[in-house]
């Protein structure tokens, strides 16, 4: 991931409209949560030439492009735990549950 996407993937994150498998770490779509947050962030971050940005120029287009392209690629759940539990080996997380 390179240092763009990753600023994307933070602001989505610290906006909750994406959430991190606590059992596997994996991203995946918070469904409740709203995403006009996330872009309202970025653009705040641009706007105020935040140097966390810096890579995007002040462009607030693109880092708007980015986050939502991440978003949108991000599944909607985990597929760790989504996949069927024959398809899946348990974690040893998972086993101390």
């Amino acid at each position: 991931m390179d240092q763009r996407q990753s600023v994307a993937v933070a602001i989505a994150l610290q906006t909750h409209v994406l959430r991190t498998c606590p059992l596997h770490a994996e991203l995946f779509q918070d469904d409740d949560a709203d995403p006009a947050c996330a872009f309202a962030v970025a653009a705040d971050l641009v706007r105020h030439s935040i140097p966390y940005v810096r890579d995007f120029r002040r462009s607030t287009r693109e880092l708007t492009d980015l986050l939502s392209e991440t978003i949108a690629a991000a599944p909607a759940e985990c597929p760790q735990c989504a996949a069927p539990a024959i398809e899946r080996p348990i974690s040893a997380t998972e086993r101390r549950i």
